[in-house]
């Protein structure tokens, strides 16, 4: 009658090892890309705030306002970066405003565009101001 051991080789440790060593980087790596899609949103969030800003301030200055020879307009944007409340970690932008006419009345394009450690990024409003008078 032959006698076993219980218990586990050292080839079966090398094993579950292994595959324990798998599933933790695969966790790690998953974890640093929702934070690079967590911050590319963010990012893009704010750009959309900022053409909506300008957009609503076009429309409030009335539609008579509006000098289309005054457009397109270029400004430096800055879209915070949420590290720290110190601005030196910003991202700086540029918006490019155009205004068409178009037959409804002016067609408003902001373009905000922006290169962080993902790339040169880009975000596009769309809108149209009419006179109803």
């Amino acid at each position: 009658m032959k006698s076993y051991r219980k218990g586990i080789t050292i080839i079966e440790v090398v094993v579950s090892m292994m595959i324990a060593g798998f599933v933790l980087v695969g966790m790690l790596q998953l974890y640093s890309l929702g934070a690079a899609q967590s911050n590319l949103a963010r990012h893009k969030v704010m750009a959309v705030n900022i053409a909506q800003a300008e957009i609503e301030s076009l429309v409030s200055a009335t539609y008579e306002g509006i000098t289309l020879s005054n457009y397109p307009m270029t400004k430096t944007v800055k879209i915070d970066t949420g590290k720290t409340d110190n601005a030196s970690d910003d991202i700086n932008g540029t918006m490019i405003t155009s205004i068409s006419n178009v037959s409804e009345g002016y067609k408003v394009t902001v373009d905000i565009s922006w290169t962080d450690y993902y790339g040169a990024m880009s975000e596009v409003l769309t809108s149209t101001i009419t006179s109803y008078l």
